[in-house]
């Protein structure tokens, strides 16, 4: 008994990866608008190192005091006058952390009271930011 398979003879199997392209372009462009992006530090600024290093999560408000001793919130120059209260408007009915991106060359009273308006601000935790200490 022999069975003729004269129409597949001619065909070939095709797989359509269309749909297949269609989901992965789908997913690219989910991951991509989904992703957190986060700009750590705006200003160039040579920080400090520490031994001991914390985390603070992509929620915190950054404050740099540059080598002049400007002081920045957002890329804009705030005064130690009135950073009391841009703290207190950009922490309105939120628990927000605050990170102080100081220069190595600033002197630590400043430092000490930027941290302190930062408080007054109603900031509880308060931040300096480091670099890793490299033995």
């Amino acid at each position: 008994m022999k069975f003729n398979h004269r129409e597949s003879e001619g065909r070939d199997a095709n797989i359509d990866m269309t749909p297949m392209m269609d989901i992965v372009f789908i997913m690219l462009i989910f991951f991509v608008l989904s992703a957190s992006f986060t700009q750590t530090q705006a200003l160039s600024v040579d920080r400090p190192s520490s031994v001991t290093k914390e985390a603070t999560g992509p929620e915190a408000i950054m404050i740099t005091v540059d080598r002049s001793h400007l002081i920045w919130l957002d890329g804009r120059q705030v005064g130690m006058a009135e950073l009391t209260g841009v703290v207190r408007g950009a922490t309105v009915g939120q628990m927000r952390n605050v990170i102080v991106n100081a220069d190595r060359t600033v002197p630590s009273g400043l430092l000490i009271e930027v941290v302190d308006q930062i408080r007054l601000g109603g900031v509880a935790n308060v931040a300096v930011a480091t670099d890793a200490k490299r033995h």
